[in-house]
């Protein structure tokens, strides 16, 4: 059973995420071929086009507010184990959300189904057609609802892979087809007046800034050096020695971006990453959407790949005493 699970869409998954929810409204503890049913309803309204879902016994599932209703699922879940402890006092007892034999038989169908029609993965027409396979009350209900053979089987012919999201051996597949491989980076300037202070490829006003051969951007050099070791690469002095006049000055996203083509080179993908800066002053939260778009757009990747946190040093050595920032980075990064 675990296997076809693994096997199901995105869209089948919603299917029985929405069944879940359908049983616990209706103060279940077994997910039934009714509920399986509304739930793929829920996840695939548009193989029910014409079907008169009155003769199929339920109302159509409102979703529309996803938020809403994993709020309520929580809740009522909550409510079910609150119930299954207060039947036997005393006893560690979990509340267990089965699904019904005969959902199992619908479920083997429905896997048997994609099997013989030649799909990888199982879509909601394959739990469709399962349950007109495995129960014949349920079988009579879609048939005077309009949902005969012919029409499910032309909704499993008409399915192609993808169309409904991966499913979990897929994903699976993916990760074991990669390498993945994380790296960290450190660096730390004395700030002094008359510099600019330069963190993540952002000028910040402060009456203070990085010393360094270049425009001192802690965070874009420990985020280099995260990504080159993270690959095998050296680190930052390797490539870009504060012994060459070249660099004097030079502002640091050159140096992600030197990086990212490094990486593209060996085939890398940049998957995460996470740094924290340590400064006493300014306070940098404010400006970390700023930081996270120019550190991205060096990178080649959204800003969603870039997390970005900041601490002080509780007045404890040259950080906590306001004469030096620093940087911690870890970046991982996978290669297939």
């Amino acid at each position: 059973m675990i296997g076809i699970f693994e096997k199901l869409s995105d869209k089948a998954r919603a299917a029985q995420h929405w069944a879940f929810l359908v049983a616990l409204r209706e103060d279940q503890q077994q997910v039934g071929l009714n509920h399986l049913l509304a739930g793929i309803q829920c996840a695939n309204p548009a193989m029910f086009t014409g079907v008169d879902l009155v003769q199929l016994g339920f109302s159509p599932l409102d979703v529309s507010n996803v938020e809403k209703v994993q709020q309520e699922m929580q809740k009522l879940y909550m409510r079910a184990q609150i119930s299954c402890a207060a039947e036997k006092p005393g006893e560690a007892r979990a509340f267990s959300f089965p699904f019904a034999s005969a959902s199992k038989l619908v479920l083997e169908a429905a896997s048997d189904g994609a099997n013989y029609l030649g799909a990888r993965t199982i879509g909601t027409p394959h739990l469709l057609l399962g349950i007109f396979k495995a129960d014949s009350e349920m079988r009579a209900k879609l048939e005077r609802a309009n949902l005969d053979e012919p029409r499910i089987l032309s909704f499993c012919r008409d399915y192609k892979e993808g169309d409904e999201g991966e499913s979990m051996s897929e994903r699976i597949d993916e990760m074991r087809g990669r390498r993945y491989r994380s790296g960290i980076g450190y660096d730390l300037h004395r700030l002094a007046e008359g510099r600019k202070l330069i963190v993540g490829g952002i000028e910040l006003p402060f009456d203070k800034g990085s010393v360094g051969h270049s425009d001192g951007d802690v965070l874009a050099h420990a985020l280099c050096d995260a990504l080159l070791g993270a690959a095998g690469l050296g680190d930052i002095g390797t490539h870009f020695p504060d012994s060459d006049p070249k660099w004097k000055g030079a502002n640091s996203l050159r140096f992600l971006e030197h990086a990212r083509k490094l990486l593209d080179e060996k085939h890398f993908t940049i998957e995460h990453v996470d740094a924290v800066v340590i400064l006493e002053k300014p306070k940098l939260g404010p400006h970390f959407p700023k930081m996270r778009e120019a550190l991205a757009g060096a990178l080649g990747v959204s800003v969603e790949h870039i997390h970005l946190k900041a601490k002080t040093n509780e007045g404890v050595d040259a950080v906590g005493h306001g004469e030096a920032i620093a940087a911690h980075v870890v970046a991982t990064l996978s290669q297939k």
